[in-house]
């Protein structure tokens, strides 16, 4: 589509979720051969630029960089002080917006004009990106409502008018000349060529060729669809009512200081207990109540749904399904999978089943463990049925823990042992910035400049880490400002279309899009530099308690979202929609898990030494959940049901989403389906990732691959990093994923991405065992 914005990363989906936000090439091979660092030098003290991010992170009292300039406004935007100013943007932007809509409307009239359309194409997503994906991050970071209310006025006032455009019969009709045009399609380059494709397939996929009243519709169901889903949201995540726990139920509590607080609760309060689902008090009883019952009333209370609830889900997958059929397509998997590395819902089938059938056995042998536990625990005939609510207490989830012993890691040492990782990878490190008054939305927020040790600055990263009151929880990526190419931008040809009036009316848009800019040595032209968020809920540094100290899955949970910030910085293209994580969805995850598997390695982990000769300890802190296979087939299952909930299934008037997942865990599970529950209804992936949900597992699958394969024995080796840096991040979405893997992965029978590639992918091993997806 012409707006490419946000999209929502996978994980558990029981689990506190990652989520990634956001709207030349021919290969060459590096003639210079780059070593890692010897051993000896990888524990080197810090750097000044190191020094000063332990500092600003650990001690942000004492250290916070700020700038001599005056008052700004969000991220350096002179103007952009208030949320009126952020409503005006959006005025000016949707006026140059039309305005450039008409020239390439009209590119016909001129040969030099029909040139221009790829390009043209390309601003236009990117003026509207560049506001869209902002409102994005302003109405999930912002604390001050004023501001949230106008994102949410610009954010649905933009996404209309994208929904307009992608079914314009104009714009489609000029980009089928440009494309039937031979002279014009020689002239582009692959990266232009892979843009107008992805132009092209969006204006299919939005029905342009349907007659005017059916575009109309598709227009209506597109509106509908977003609503719905943004209600869906907001009900996953709503309070369900408690579970009432007797006292007498939580005799024999493993956690004897918590069991002797409830019913001491309970005999000062002469009733049941309300333990409400998600809370600590509902986790202990999940892992330490001996007793069944309890178990069960809260596994029930947790995965109940009300009538609303159901029907928000229901009716949003039916428009999706009328939405398909209305572009002649089978059904929604099918209209969304077209165009990602698994081409059809058969052939994420092929992958669901493949892996099924690896994970299988180990999924089964730990459910036989399980039972056994039950038995000896409750003195049963031999292997009873594990129940849903069993899981969690005859195998505790145990909480991540890193391969070796080490000291702990405060927030500026892990920051730290990042830049020292992507220096000895890529020859990229991070520096700390300075803010300017205005420029963050909170206090807390501390902005690093990414920096190669030959093209100088690549762009930006803003660092929102801490926890505060109304701030989402998890953690998150957001594109605010894509790479691309803008010294060829021809905005004087734009003035034809724009009245006298207009000009001035503009200005702030030009403005706003004429930012962040640079030209880069090396490369030809002058590039919009890329500007990320990363958004975490990490406990605040303090006087009293001192830095922040990370837990290891918070460290995972770090890296993984730097990932993604790297591909935004390093995805350099000439054309914003295929730069960086602007991807297929079903690949934008294999670098952001592949940087979790670096997490694995001792000579990685040295980089957090921040003392010269100092190695950190190697002992066995590290420990495998045992039963993770058993959630591994879980999330096979989820993604089963995605895919399920986006079939022709759901256009039967007797369609009913319970009673497909019943029906599914009744033929494929492990662990029996619990009649009167209904946990789709918490699924919030099915919005943001609709027909996708298969893609964590695939690109974990992937990652796993390329970490045996390239990484794991010499994790810091620069020449290695150099080809992954060259050979995948660096095009973004601008090449065919297929090509990228299996040229990294030296598997030319990988590259045509067909479905038996898709179930090879299935048989290939997820990190040292089966791997759950995502991280608590």
């Amino acid at each position: 589509m012409l707006a490419r914005t946000s999209k929502n990363a996978l994980v558990q989906a029981s689990k506190q979720p990652f989520r990634f936000r956001g709207c030349l090439f021919t290969k060459q091979k590096s003639r210079t051969k780059f070593l890692a660092r010897p051993a000896s030098t990888v524990s080197a003290p810090p750097s000044p630029d190191d020094a000063d991010i332990i500092a600003n992170f650990d001690f942000p009292q004492s250290s916070q960089i700020s700038s001599p300039l005056s008052h700004t406004g969000l991220f350096r935007h002179s103007f952009l002080t208030s949320p009126l100013a952020f409503t005006q943007l959006a005025d000016s932007t949707l006026q140059r917006a039309a305005s450039l809509t008409e020239r390439i409307i009209n590119a016909r009239s001129s040969r030099k004009e029909l040139f221009q359309v790829v390009k043209n194409l390309d601003r236009l997503s990117d003026m509207l990106c560049g506001v869209i994906d902002l409102a994005e991050l302003i109405r999930n970071a912002h604390p001050d409502r004023a501001w949230i209310a106008s994102s949410e006025e610009v954010y649905d006032k933009l996404c209309q008018f994208m929904n307009i455009l992608n079914t314009h019969v104009g714009l489609y009709e000029v980009l089928r000349t440009v494309l039937s045009d031979p002279e014009i399609v020689k002239s582009l380059n692959p990266e232009a060529h892979a843009t107008a494709l992805i132009f092209w397939r969006d204006f299919e996929k939005s029905g342009v060729n349907l007659p005017p009243e059916q575009r109309n519709r598709f227009v209506e169901l597109s509106t509908e669809i977003l609503s719905l889903g943004r209600e869906f949201l907001v009900e996953t995540s709503s309070a369900r009512p408690p579970a009432a726990i007797k006292p007498i139920e939580l005799q024999g509590l493993k956690d004897i200081g918590m069991g002797a607080r409830l019913r001491l609760q309970a005999k000062f309060t002469q009733r049941d207990l309300l333990v409400y689902p998600g809370s600590l008090q509902a986790q202990m009883i999940m892992t330490s109540a001996p007793q069944e019952e309890p178990r069960r009333k809260v596994y029930m209370a947790s995965n109940a749904s009300t009538p609303q609830q159901i029907e928000t889900l229901e009716r949003l997958l039916l428009a999706r399904g009328e939405l398909a059929k209305l572009v002649g397509k089978d059904s929604y998997a099918h209209m969304t999978l077209g165009d990602k590395m698994a081409k059809s819902p058969e052939n994420v089938q092929s992958f669901l089943d493949a892996l099924m059938d690896y994970t299988r056995p180990y999924a089964r042998r730990a459910l036989r463990t399980l039972s056994m536990r039950k038995q000896a625990h409750l003195n049963t005939s031999p292997m009873p049925i594990i129940q849903a609510w069993d899981r969690d207490y005859y195998c505790p989830p145990e909480p991540p823990a890193p391969p070796i012993a080490l000291p702990a890691l405060t927030l500026g040492t892990v920051f730290m042992g990042l830049s020292r990782l992507f220096r000895n990878l890529y020859g990229i490190s991070l520096r700390l910035s300075e803010v300017a008054p205005g420029e963050v939305w909170h206090p807390d927020v501390r902005k690093l400049e990414v920096v190669d040790e030959k093209d100088g600055t690549l762009g930006w990263i803003y660092a929102d880490l801490f926890a505060r009151r109304g701030k989402p929880s998890g953690a998150a990526h957001y594109t605010v400002r894509c790479s691309r190419r803008v010294d060829d931008d021809d905005e004087v040809g734009d003035l034809t279309f724009l009245g006298e009036d207009d000009v001035a009316s503009t200005e702030l848009s030009r403005t706003f899009d004429t930012a962040h800019r640079s030209h880069m040595p090396g490369q030809q032209g002058e590039y919009q530099l890329p500007v990320v968020v990363l958004l975490c809920e990490f406990t605040r540094p303090t006087v009293s308690r001192g830095p922040t100290i990370l837990a290891w899955h918070e460290v995972l949970t770090l890296f993984h979202e730097m990932g993604h910030a790297m591909h935004s910085m390093i995805g350099r293209t000439e054309y914003q929609n295929v730069s960086g994580t602007r991807c297929a969805t079903d690949f934008v995850e294999l670098p952001s898990i592949l940087m979790e598997h670096f997490l694995t390695s001792p000579t990685v982990l040295s980089l957090f030494d921040s003392k010269s000769g100092e190695r950190v300890r190697h002992a066995g802190t590290h420990h495998e959940d045992p039963c993770r296979s058993i959630d591994t087939h879980s999330q096979i299952l989820l993604a089963s049901l995605d895919q399920i909930y986006h079939s022709p299934a759901v256009l039967d008037p007797l369609f009913d989403s319970t009673r497909a997942l019943a029906k599914l865990y009744e033929t494929r599970g492990l662990i029996p389906y619990v009649p009167g529950t209904s946990w789709q209804t918490q699924f919030g992936h099915l919005f943001g990732y609709g027909a996708t949900y298969y893609s964590y597992l695939f690109d974990r699958a992937i990652a796993s691959r390329v970490w045996r394969n390239l990484f794991s024995q010499h994790p810091l080796d620069r020449e290695t990093g150099e080809r992954f840096k060259s050979e995948v991040l660096r095009f973004g979405g601008a090449k065919d994923p297929w090509t990228m893997v299996s040229t990294l992965l030296d598997a030319p029978e990988m590259a045509g991405g067909d479905a038996e590639a898709m179930a090879e992918v299935g048989r290939w091993k997820i990190e040292d065992e089966v791997a759950l997806p995502g991280r608590h």
